[in-house]
């Protein structure tokens, strides 16, 4: 699938302030997108190139973010910086750089949306010595061969800010409305995401199998499942009109909330409230 269709997309989502509207946008797309590429666009929407509790980042720097653009349009990066000052984002300043563009990286092309997703994957992998302009090159090459509108969300992907609004619970409904005709059917699909907090499955789940599939999702001895998070009230007094009856309050030490996963070959990986891999940040518990 040409990434261009992706990037038409975005733009309308960015210009669409209400969620409905949104949903009903991602929805009518979904419908066209290719079996084997919905996956990477349910993660791509999301700004991710993976589930988070897999811990691929791109972690790329605002500075070497603005040396790929100014590689890939031969401006001088004083001036990106100026403009990066006046616009607030990066998105912005690569759209409107890669106006003009030289011809000196690779000729131009129709970019892919497998070819983004791969290339990000490559540079999110990239480490040890020259890694950091080896990410500066591969990110000017993707530039290269986007269009200016595609360059705009590439950088947002690369610095994780896409600013469309768009958040996990948008992309299920519009997967339910899209391939099961009914939004209802998005709590089906939420209760799998809670135990197995992937996109990308649910997506590709719902699309190769249907509702029955997506039922199917279990629980996985190494894939974190969603916790259970507190809901915060404004003041006091609302605790006992959202929790009417006795309480009983006591103090709370500062702590880790820790989700232990242990599989049969004694391999154990914990992760964090965020569902972060934290397995190497507590080797004595791991030991224990």
């Amino acid at each position: 699938m040409e990434f261009q269709k992706l990037v038409e997309v975005y733009s309308e989502l960015e210009k669409t302030a209400s969620g409905n509207s949104m949903r009903e946008i991602l929805a009518s797309f979904f419908k066209i997108v290719p079996k084997e590429d919905i996956a990477k666009v349910a993660y791509l929407t999301l700004g991710q190139i993976a589930s988070e509790y897999e811990g691929e980042v791109l972690g790329m720097a605002e500075r070497s973010v603005l040396k790929a653009v100014g590689t890939a349009s031969g401006m001088e990066l004083g001036k990106l910086g100026k403009m990066l000052d006046e616009t607030g984002d990066i998105g912005l300043v690569a759209e409107k750089a890669l106006q003009k563009k030289p011809m000196t990286l690779v000729p131009l092309g129709t970019l892919t949306l497998q070819e983004v997703f791969e290339k990000l994957h490559k540079v999110s992998l990239l480490e040890g010595s020259g890694s950091q302009e080896a990410r500066v090159n591969m990110i000017a090459q993707l530039l290269q061969k986007a269009s200016p509108s595609g360059a705009k969300y590439i950088t947002r992907m690369v610095m994780g800010t896409l600013r469309m609004g768009v958040g996990d619970m948008t992309v299920l409904d519009a997967l339910a409305i899209a391939y099961t005709g009914e939004k209802k059917n998005k709590e089906i699909l939420e209760r799998a995401y809670n135990i197995c907090p992937d996109v990308g499955v649910i997506a590709e789940t719902l699309v190769r199998q249907g509702v029955i599939g997506v039922e199917k999702i279990d629980v996985h001895v190494g894939r974190p499942i969603k916790m259970m998070l507190a809901q915060r009230v404004e003041v006091l007094e609302d605790v006992a009109k959202k929790m009417p009856g006795k309480v009983t309050v006591e103090g709370k030490y500062d702590g880790e909330r820790i989700q232990a996963h242990k599989d049969k070959k004694g391999k154990i990986t914990l992760f964090s409230r965020r569902l972060e891999n934290i397995t190497n940040q507590f080797p004595d518990l791991v030991g224990y």
